[in-house]
């Protein structure tokens, strides 16, 4: 068995997890909730290029679940909690406009 679990089981839950959360955007007539909750840091991205928050949505996940492996779960989970969910309110302040209208 490999020795980086997580990092397998995250980087193959992200297609999966990004279609869905594209699929829920309905091309800008639906909901971006999704993508807000599971790849933040590829909506901050929106405010520095075009480019760049695709190459960070591949990325997040396996990031993620490297740290784990690296680190183990009990000392990088609620490092990845507190960064995600500060990822999460920071895209949400910054972008609020777009949620509520």
């Amino acid at each position: 068995m490999s020795s980086y679990k997580y990092t397998v089981w995250f980087s193959m839950l992200t297609i999966p997890l990004g279609f869905l959360a594209i699929r829920a955007g309905g091309g800008g007539h639906g909901t971006y909730f999704p993508l807000l909750a599971i790849f933040p840091f590829s909506l901050l991205g929106t405010f520095l290029n075009e480019e760049i928050p695709v190459f960070i949505g591949i990325i997040q996940l396996p990031v993620y679940g490297f740290l784990m492996d690296k680190f183990g779960t009990k000392k990088a989970l609620p490092f990845i909690i507190a960064i995600h969910v500060i990822g999460m309110c920071t895209v949400f302040i910054l972008k609020r406009d777009y949620f509520f209208s």
